[in-house]
């Protein structure tokens, strides 16, 4: 190996090393209400920290890169559309929060059958396990292609190394290891914004912001759906609430997870920014942040914080989308004999982490558009939001028709999901907001038709 790959080795190694040191760390004398749901003790900051992190994942790292090499700030109407989001779960998160408390309900899928009922319960668990499993593996391929072009080795090599990680301190450590690790990534992450001081971006693009409007107007749209979509349908912003020490650090730590998100976001623009004066030939934007590696087009020592940040990016969500695919199968959709005691829970819960990362490294050598196989697979998560948002504000009236209803309301949405992205639909991106609109008509006449369902 040359010079340049043992200091990024180094780097990327001494990062491991801190995430599994935690991790065992968050084992020791851990009660069963830590291991799940961090005590429901979670401070400001690891909450802020948590947050930012987890949704800042390994295709925004790709996608904003690229954004920052071909349009610049054409596509910050997504990191808008997340903040909106967070102001939303400001809003109705302290009732929720104190539900959660008095009902130990510890994943959104047991909130949802207090609202509405168990059939929806499992169908929309079954949508949540889906998604996470395809968060898995967009975050193994992006870290494990980040860490094989840096050894210059095989793609499984990289992808399995991040997945033993990750699956070493969630084995142990559960939720507690999540919320302290991403805590970690947060302030790593957020560091970043320093990036125009090391990569330098042209002043006029930098400047540019007039670029802001760069996009067709339907696309601008739909970056800002996609944005409130991705959080308004994300069960990891749930336990976020349930985990929260108290109604204060909702009401300002979302709010400002949203804001740090969008700094997150600002500097993997400017990064694609100066990266575009560096890199030679042509430039794939998709590709752009795998070849910054491969040219080795910045100095070995940001080229290795560089790859560290790549890493807890990545790695952040990874462990979240792991944790929450484990307990909505365990607590949503297995057999409740599987979790009648603390123990069996945890001990499926382990197991589960660790078959997904298993499964999805193979997954993640499959993919080839990272960017638009997450885009077409957040489409149909994207149907959810509609009924966190009634369920979160308490408007959803407990009834078996309304069960009914709202089931056959995802089904019908799922249907057209499907055929769309048979069709190649999907790769316009406006039409990625056609499901959750279907579906949010659909819980608008549930709401609606609530004392007929009622009788």
């Amino acid at each position: 190996m040359e010079m340049v790959q043992y200091i990024v080795l180094g780097g990327i190694a001494f990062y491991f090393l801190i995430m599994i040191i935690v991790g065992l760390r968050a084992s020791q004398d851990q009660s069963h209400e830590g291991f799940t749901i961090g005590n429901r003790n979670v401070g400001l900051i690891p909450t802020i920290g948590s947050l930012a992190s987890s949704f800042r994942d390994g295709m925004g790292a790709v996608f904003w890169v690229g954004f920052g090499i071909t349009v610049g700030y054409g596509g910050l109407g997504m990191g808008f559309g997340v903040l909106v989001g967070y102001l939303l779960y400001a809003v109705f998160g302290p009732k929720v929060r104190e539900k959660a408390n008095n009902l130990n309900i510890i994943t959104v899928g047991e909130m949802i059958r207090h609202s509405i009922g168990r059939i929806t319960e499992k169908s929309s668990a079954l949508i949540v396990v889906f998604y996470s499993l395809i968060l898995i593996a967009v975050q193994l391929f992006v870290s494990g292609n980040i860490f094989a072009e840096v050894l210059q080795i095989d793609a499984w090599i990289g992808v399995i190394s991040v997945a033993c990680v990750v699956g070493i301190y969630l084995f142990f450590g559960g939720y507690s290891t999540v919320v302290k690790t991403d805590a970690i990534q947060f302030f790593l992450i957020i560091s970043f914004i320093i990036v125009p001081f090391l990569v330098p971006p042209a002043s006029e693009d930098m400047l540019n912001v007039s670029s802001l409007f760069s996009l067709p107007v339907l696309d601008q749209i739909a970056l800002f759906g996609i944005g409130l979509g991705y959080v308004l349908s994300s069960s990891d912003g749930w336990q976020r609430l349930f985990s929260a020490k108290n109604n204060n650090v909702i009401r300002i730590g979302f709010p400002m997870a949203g804001i740090a998100f969008f700094l997150m976001t600002l500097s993997l623009i400017w990064f694609g920014m100066g990266a575009k004066g560096l890199l030679t030939g042509d430039i794939d934007d998709s590709r752009a942040l795998f070849d910054i590696f491969t040219q080795n087009a910045l100095s070995p020592w940001i080229l290795s914080y560089v790859a560290i940040i790549i890493m807890a990016i990545t790695m952040s969500s990874l462990d979240t989308f792991c944790y929450l695919f484990a307990s909505s199968l365990t607590k949503n959709i297995l057999p409740v004999h599987k979790t009648k005691n603390r123990t069996s829970y945890i001990r499926s819960t382990r197991i589960i982490m660790l078959v997904a990362l298993v499964s999805m490294s193979v997954v993640a050598l499959t993919i080839s558009d990272v960017i638009q196989f997450l885009l077409s697979a957040s489409s149909l998560v994207f149907i959810l939001s509609p009924i966190y948002v009634a369920v979160g504000f308490g408007w959803f009236k407990q009834s078996k028709k309304l069960d009914i209803f709202t089931t056959l309301s995802m089904g019908v949405s799922t249907i057209v999901y499907v055929t769309m992205f048979i069709r190649g639909d999907l790769e316009n991106m406006i039409m990625l907001m056609v499901p959750i609109t279907l579906n949010t008509a659909f819980v608008i006449l549930g709401l609606l038709g609530q004392r007929l369902f009622a009788k």
